[in-house]
């Protein structure tokens, strides 16, 4: 648990920390003060200062911080030549968009290296049909669970594996697997499997049930893509490709989450996928359980989400701030400091506000199924 946490705050910080450091870098570009540099959120536990910039170790070890000279439109310093506010649209722009490019940036290196540790491989879970671009896809059939002591249990299938043929027939769908099984139930059946992440097949002999509650081989199924990028031109551009399909995947599903949250009127199918730092712990400790490979892909695709969330133009966040710039550049004067400054702050209290309400969520996620979380859900009805 405690290496867990670790693992938790050391992922969420570098992920912070890189999209500071995009704005620290800019910054430093564009001739900006930049006053702190900080490690982690204040209090302050320790700083030096080199030159104008004060580089600070804080007590919160989440992410950091950089504080950039007449940042706030209402400072003082903000007519100085150096500072944030002086500085022409163009460079004020670069300065806050750098901070997504790097996170961006990273989850392209990450990928990169682990589709280079795979073979050029990667599965993506399908919760309906998509195809991505820039790279060859096969769809197969994954195992997410199975059932103690049944006929998938004996054989040695594991959850994780990838169906890929049955007595030679390709399997493409969870349908087509069904209907495979189906028609050789009381038959002994040959199975060809890979391991998620890894090029590592075998085979494997299962006689389905013709009586059964849980199914004829006892296997919990879902539909995945298989990717692969086989030639030159693919694997030299795959780091860009697979992040601009993750990133396209991930808003097609969000994107249906808040459809059929419209559809049913209620909020529940976007809390649901929907997690908060409490849910992110956990899965955390749930990925890093299964090793290196899985545990790179989740920090590729929590840099990458963030960026998205980060250039949403919501107060509070970079796209915020890109949408004022934007009005700027059409109505050729600024924004009133002021009204800018409420904005923001209306919005980090929203923000606070959701995440909130998305860590109780996740908590009665958690908790929900035992005794002891339907007992706290009684009390806070």
């Amino acid at each position: 648990m405690i290496l867990t946490l670790i693992i938790f705050i050391l992922l969420l910080s570098v992920l912070v920390l890189i999209h500071e450091l995009g704005h620290f870098l800019a910054a430093k570009r564009a001739g900006i003060t930049v006053e702190e540099f900080g490690l982690g959120l204040p209090p302050r536990v320790w700083g030096k200062k080199i030159r104008e910039t004060i580089y600070s170790i804080n007590a919160l070890p989440f992410g950091g911080f950089v504080k950039l000279q007449g940042e706030d439109p209402t400072d003082e310093k903000k007519l100085l030549p150096d500072s944030f506010y002086a500085k022409s649209l163009p460079w004020r722009t670069l300065v806050i968009l750098s901070g997504v490019l790097m996170n961006f940036l990273l989850g392209v290196v990450l990928f990169y290296l682990v589709l280079a540790l795979t073979g050029f491989r990667a599965e993506l879970p399908l919760f309906f049909s998509h195809t991505f671009r820039g790279v060859d896809q096969k769809n197969a059939v994954m195992i997410l669970g199975v059932e103690k002591d049944s006929p998938a249990d004996t054989a040695g299938i594991k959850p994780g594996d990838i169906i890929l043929t049955i007595d030679g027939q390709t399997v493409t769908s969870a349908d087509n697997l069904r209907n495979i099984v189906e028609s050789k139930k009381g038959e002994k059946i040959s199975i060809l499997l890979r391991e998620t992440g890894t090029s590592n097949t075998r085979v494997v002999e299962a006689t389905p049930r013709v009586k059964y509650e849980d199914g004829p081989l006892g296997i919990g199924l879902g539909e995945v893509a298989l990717l692969e990028y086989k030639t030159v031109g693919q694997k030299i551009f795959s780091g860009f490709s697979h992040s601009e399909n993750t990133i396209e995947y991930s808003a097609k599903i969000f994107g249906g989450l808040v459809a059929a949250a419209v559809r049913q009127g209620k909020i529940t199918p976007v809390s649901q996928g929907v997690a908060g730092p409490i849910g992110i712990a956990q899965l955390t400790s749930e990925v890093v359980s299964l090793g290196i490979i899985p545990t790179l892909q989740f920090a590729a695709l929590l840099t990458l989400n963030l960026a998205v969330i980060n250039i949403l133009p919501l107060p509070a966040l970079d796209g915020g701030r890109l949408f004022f710039l934007g009005v700027e550049a059409v109505i050729r004067r600024r924004i009133y400091p002021n009204l800018e400054r409420w904005v923001n702050t209306i919005g980090i209290v929203i923000l606070i506000f959701l995440v909130l309400l998305i860590t109780y969520n996740d908590i009665n996620r958690i908790i929900g199924a035992s005794n002891l979380g339907q007992k706290l859900q009684q009390l806070f009805r």
